[in-house]
């Protein structure tokens, strides 16, 4: 097909965190845009995910604070918590957002449609009877829920997904949260909060076990104080129906174990690809996610993918997804921009937070680096002090060799916040000396990092 038939430049299949930012960042370099989406604008994080989610983690957190606010002097008499209440505000918001995402939208110059979109041909997408020419086309359709029963032949009707929470104006008094998505520890904690039994089963050797064993085993244990009960290396070996629910056998990493639930939350979600139509232009429908290179291109050329389509179920986060469409619109628009896998932010919303970037210490050593740590306990930050941060911390890893910093790990109050300055310094390869000289404002808990990256300096200081 000669350039003068095409009908856009870009297509984007998807309408989430990706497509979004791909479909805007494309409109803003003068290209003509087509975005497909089958449901809401915003995708499964804006609308069923994250931003819900991170929602129902702001009213945990104020739970959580009262403790702290009994020390500080603040009494709380007749306490109650209206779920219905909080649900119809972030219904509210929702609404609100995904109005703000259309105007973008429009504001840019991208043509919207409704509808199922997929690949039919080279520089083909069809939406129900019509198909649409574009010189380029990016995948941004998301994952879907990992419906395939989690450990074994269970009833289909036991599990559900964590839409159950979004859809119900009631909260399950009993819950089992089961697989090995981080949303679980995010739900299970929520739900303790506002008065539910919660426990977590995940058939991994412990929590978060690809993160640091300082972040997990911390977690593991604020956890633990709160009441949820955490089984790990689990398999659910039978159901069976109780009166008011159900009750299973878990057998775990230590022992066997009979668990009472009114419903069984099963968070883990794979690369939605089905129906996507890849194998018309050779790409696999069955694989996990699709591959791609750095500049997000799939071994088709001007075929893009992004985010949940083109990353294992661990990397399914929108903040990647956004940056990961930006790339994917820019090589798409003509430039040639590279992404920056070791940069990414993972991060977990609960209660104390998480937020890692780069590489553990095992891993950096696993890939061949002469590895120095440093750490900076938060209870000893003085608005850690303030905050009663007992459990957090700073970790920061670092080639012994060059002083390159290869990755930061925070447990803590506002660990979220501080991701952005940890981000950057591994995307501009900072060295752990520019890392503890930055100057960070006091009393603020960033100043840990520092502190941290100082720990680290010294380690590796005699050997310059």
């Amino acid at each position: 097909m000669s350039e003068a038939t095409y009908q856009y430049d870009l297509a984007v299949i998807g309408g989430g965190a990706g497509g979004v930012a791909a479909a805007i960042k494309a409109g803003q370099l003068k290209g003509k845009v087509l975005l497909v989406e089958s449901g809401d604008l915003g995708g499964l994080c804006m609308n069923r995910g994250c931003v819900p989610f991170a929602h129902f983690m702001i009213a945990s957190r104020i739970l959580g604070d009262l403790d702290l606010g009994r020390e500080l002097g603040i009494k709380t008499e007749r306490l109650t918590k209206d779920f219905k209440t909080l649900l119809q505000r972030q219904n509210d918001l929702l609404g609100f957002m995904r109005q703000g995402v259309a105007g973008m939208l429009k504001r840019n110059g991208v043509e919207t449609v409704q509808g199922k979109g997929c690949i039919a041909g080279s520089g083909a997408v069809a939406v129900g009877e019509k198909t649409f020419t574009a010189r380029a086309i990016i995948i941004a359709a998301g994952g879907r829920w990992a419906m395939e029963t989690p450990g074994g032949a269970l009833p289909g009707e036991v599990f559900s997904t964590s839409d159950l929470i979004l859809a119900s104006g009631d909260l399950p008094k009993r819950a089992l949260l089961f697989g090995a998505s981080p949303w679980s520890i995010e739900i299970a904690q929520f739900l303790r909060r506002f008065g539910s039994e919660a426990s977590i089963a995940t058939p991994e050797k412990s929590l978060l076990s690809s993160e640091s064993k300082t972040i997990g085993t911390r977690l593991t244990k604020v956890l633990k104080r709160e009441g949820i009960a955490i089984h790990t290396g689990a398999v659910i070996s039978g159901v069976k129906k109780i009166k008011g629910g159900w009750s299973c056998e878990i057998n775990d990493s230590k022992d066997k174990a009979a668990l009472d639930f009114d419903a069984l939350i099963h968070p883990d979600r794979i690369a939605a690809l089905a129906g996507l139509g890849l194998e018309t232009v050779g790409l696999d429908p069955l694989a996990r996610f699709i591959e791609v290179n750095e500049r997000m291109e799939t071994s088709v050329k001007g075929v893009y993918a992004i985010g949940d389509a083109a990353n294992p179920p661990k990397r399914h986060y929108s903040h990647l997804a956004s940056s990961q469409g930006m790339i994917a619109a820019r090589n798409a628009m003509g430039q040639n921009i590279s992404f920056n896998q070791k940069a990414v932010p993972r991060v977990l919303f609960t209660r104390p937070q998480i937020a890692c970037v780069g590489l553990t210490p095992r891993q950096a050593k696993d890939a061949g680096y002469e590895v120095a740590t440093g750490s900076a306990a938060l209870s000893m930050n003085p608005l850690g002090m303030i905050l009663s941060q007992q459990e957090g911390a700073v970790e920061v890893v670092c080639d012994k060799k060059y002083g390159e910093v290869l990755g930061i790990h925070i447990i803590g109050e506002s660990a979220s916040e501080m991701a952005g300055v940890c981000a950057a310094a591994i995307q501009m390869e900072a060295t752990v000396e520019e890392l503890a000289r930055i100057v960070f404002p006091h009393p603020t808990l960033s100043e840990s990092i520092g502190d941290a990256a100082r720990d680290c300096l010294a380690q590796i200081a005699p050997l310059r």
